[in-house]
């Protein structure tokens, strides 16, 4: 789909919705997501930030939403990406990075890195699905309580990042299974109601 015709239907779903709509983010957000790992600086400058479109913003009951497509540059070229992204002063969640990854990946980025990631012993499903990272494992490991678990493991397709009052929940490209290995996807406008449905159920358990 061409970037102007898929602006014009975010458009038309962020009036139906009840949205408010921006082609672009504006400094201070971009500001916020420099906590983001997904948004880590190289070299003094952060991948995403001249690369935000199609910003959908809602706030409701204290709670900021904002869906927003980025560019993920690699070299000189790059594929835009799509987030959701939740505020709540509620909310005081501890550092993590969760990326739905397939097991044979994992063990080979936790030879690639200082962090081997954090295993959940309990719950083995799980770690096989999932790559999960922390500055703070005990209260990480606090957080994913058997409840929690049980509900991200009938997730299928995203990856979440959280930090404080903060998390973001992107889109994986669960085609890397089997054929490639990108992680993550641009959704379609028409996806874009059930998605949102999605991050949001998922943001309230991590809420609750």
């Amino acid at each position: 789909m061409k970037e102007k015709k898929r602006r014009t239907e975010f458009i038309r779903i962020a009036e139906e919705l009840g949205l408010s709509f921006s082609k672009k983010a504006d400094r201070a957000f971009r500001k916020r997501l420099k906590d983001f790992g997904r948004f880590a600086s190289r070299g003094g400058k952060h991948r995403y930030h001249a690369n935000i479109i199609n910003v959908l913003r809602d706030n409701r009951n204290g709670v900021e939403m904002v869906f927003f497509e980025c560019r993920q540059r690699w070299g000189k070229s790059g594929a835009m990406d799509s987030v959701f992204y939740f505020r709540s002063p509620s909310m005081n969640l501890p550092q993590f990075s969760l990326r739905e990854m397939l097991p044979a990946t994992q063990l080979l980025l936790g030879f690639m890195t200082p962090n081997p990631g954090i295993n959940l012993n309990n719950h083995p499903k799980f770690s096989e699905m999932y790559y999960l990272t922390s500055n703070d494992e005990k209260a990480v490991l606090k957080l994913f309580d058997d409840k929690l678990v049980s509900f991200l493991e009938i997730q299928d397709g995203f990856h979440i990042e959280a930090n404080h009052d903060e998390i973001i929940i992107y889109t994986a490209n669960t085609e890397y299974r089997t054929t490639n290995y990108r992680p993550y996807k641009r959704i379609e406008p028409h996806e874009f109601k059930q998605l949102r449905s999605r991050a949001i159920d998922i943001f309230e358990h991590f809420r609750a």
